[in-house]
């Protein structure tokens, strides 16, 4: 569980809209980002432990048992394409959107982490595949072997499913571009459109609820991207309040 000071410092290190105001807890803004954390919390207590047969550790040349880490697709891919860790001094981590068609995970770090952390980046960062369940993009200080010292993989770039996802997000933000309300029926329809336009078979949307199960709003917006589960969650959105794209 999350302490109440660990929350705080997450939904500003992920405020879309970074500034002196801090974000109004009970705005949808918040709510998505709260959702985001938590989920990403939840998955990075479960990691994935499998025991390697002693058989393909002797063809490796290793002669003991051990456990190996299975790190997002086990290819170098993450699971969540959409977020990226920069995990700094004293284990703080900083959680940014990310785009893995138009961005790259070290680049961004470095250009943000004066801003987030205080300090100038190092002059070496490496881009990871973490070992938790959705394998995040985690860039850490050091060189490769930062990756193995915390049971990830080195990234190798977006997938092509990954790369449609991207191409999706910019063209549903243009498409809606000036928009501060719009219909969940409106929303879906442009949705369901796109991914076909994008071939993301298999992808849906969804009504993002709490436990409260509350009815759909008269406005809607993307509240995160599910990519193990290939559902886009919408959520209510404030009418008149500018949308944040995740």
């Amino acid at each position: 569980m999350l302490s109440d000071d660990e929350l705080d410092r997450k939904l500003r290190d992920c405020d879309p809209r970074p500034g002196e105001a801090a974000t109004d807890p009970d705005s949808p803004a918040a709510t998505r980002i709260l959702a985001r954390v938590r989920r990403n919390a939840r998955r990075r207590r479960r990691r994935t432990l499998i025991l390697v047969p002693v058989l393909a550790l002797t063809v490796a040349g290793v002669t003991g048992g051990t456990y190996a880490w299975v790190a997002g697709d086990g290819e170098g891919h993450t699971l969540d394409s959409t977020g990226l860790t920069c995990h700094g001094p004293d284990q703080g981590d900083a959680i940014v959107t990310f785009d893995p068609g138009t961005e790259n995970p070290v680049r961004k770090c470095r250009q943000r982490w004066q801003e987030m952390f205080g300090e100038p980046a190092p002059s070496t960062l490496t881009a990871c595949v973490d070992s938790s369940q959705q394998g995040s993009i985690v860039v850490y200080a050091g060189g490769r072997e930062q990756c193995g010292r915390h049971h990830a993989e080195p990234y190798l770039g977006p997938t092509r499913e990954q790369l449609g996802l991207s191409h999706f997000r910019t063209d549903i933000k243009a498409h809606f571009a000036g928009r501060t309300c719009i219909p969940y029926p409106e929303f879906r329809k442009v949705v369901r459109q796109l991914l076909a336009e994008h071939g993301l078979t298999g992808w849906k949307s969804g009504h993002f609820q709490t436990a409260d199960k509350e009815p759909e709003g008269p406005c809607a917006e993307i509240s995160y991207y599910d990519e193990p589960e290939k559902t886009i969650w919408l959520g209510d959105h404030k009418a008149g309040d500018p949308i944040t794209w995740p």
